[in-house]
């Protein structure tokens, strides 16, 4: 695993931009990066709680195994037999409340354990049942998952809760390789530091700076018409990608947002989502047919 800080990793722009959207916008609700093992996941992940500044926020990590009752809370047996009643526990999605869960082997989820999961990120809150006894936690956090696509693809309903995915390279060059070795006998910790002072202020300004931030009506088409020739579905995308696009201009501490802003929406929401490739329009098109002629009018 990395000992780097998730801002200095190479290769990995893509990712540490959409961590940064995610940092300004939690209506994103999540993050999911397919990468194979090595590639400095973690460090991403845990780059969440560096972004906002907050030592207190819960970050939790939740293994592809782990059982029902861990995930979603159950009975805590010392203190029903020290009380002499039932006693329920949350589990760890309600100790991610307020902060980041995150799940490395996201597609290794077994699909009662994705189901669980898609009902607390649907209703932001868990509720825990045994016999008459019922406990209910909030449990309102970004989600951020990792993934091998060699050992299969999470589910598609549960990429669809989330805004960002991003898939980081397989390998790297010559010139990334020896960057990644540079980076790692770096013994200077005071500029790494100095690189995420700057990025946690950036990142406390831009979501001052969010409600300000206006999206036209021309823009938001622009967003809806990009998914549908991309052959994605549904109305959650295009919030998504409106979302992403305003944090993107938040970022830049604009007042409105730019063709930049939605192009980086697009490459990090809808994108990857795409089902068809759409048809390019050739670089030079043919003139349009001239008008016909007029009909002759009787003299």
């Amino acid at each position: 695993m990395s000992t780097l800080p998730f801002h200095a990793l190479v290769g990995l722009d893509a990712a540490q931009q959409a961590l940064l959207l995610l940092a300004v916008e939690p209506r994103l609700r999540g993050l999911v990066v397919t990468a194979s093992a090595g590639t400095g996941k973690t460090s991403l992940a845990r780059g969440m709680r560096l972004l906002l500044n907050d030592e207190a926020m819960p970050f939790v990590e939740i293994p592809p195994g782990v059982d029902a009752e861990n995930l979603y809370g159950g009975l805590n047996l010392e203190a029903t037999l020290r009380r002499g009643e039932m006693v329920l526990q949350p589990g760890v999605l309600a100790r991610a409340h307020g902060g980041v869960a995150y799940v490395d082997g996201i597609n290794l989820l077994t699909d009662a354990n994705s189901n669980l999961l898609l009902a607390v990120l649907d209703e932001g809150e868990v509720r825990v049942e045994r016999e008459g006894v019922s406990l209910r936690s909030p449990a309102e956090f970004s989600l951020i998952g990792s993934y091998d696509p060699a050992e299969g693809m999470p589910r598609k309903h549960l990429l669809d809760r989330l805004g960002l995915l991003v898939s980081l390279p397989g390998s790297f060059d010559v010139g990334q390789r020896t960057a990644v070795i540079q980076q790692n006998l770096r013994t200077n910790g005071h500029s790494w530091e100095e690189d995420l002072q700057f990025l946690q202020g950036l990142v406390k300004t831009a979501r001052e700076h969010l409600p300000n931030v206006e999206i036209s009506d021309r823009q938001l088409r622009q967003l809806s018409v990009t998914a549908l020739q991309y052959g994605v579905e549904g109305h959650r995308v295009d919030l998504f990608a409106a979302w992403a696009a305003c944090a993107a201009a938040a970022l830049e501490l604009r007042p409105t947002v730019e063709d930049e802003d939605l192009t980086l929406a697009a490459r990090l929401v809808i994108l990857p989502r795409a089902t068809q490739i759409p048809e390019q329009m050739p670089d030079n098109p043919p003139p349009p047919p001239p008008p016909p002629p007029e009909p002759e009018t009787a003299e």
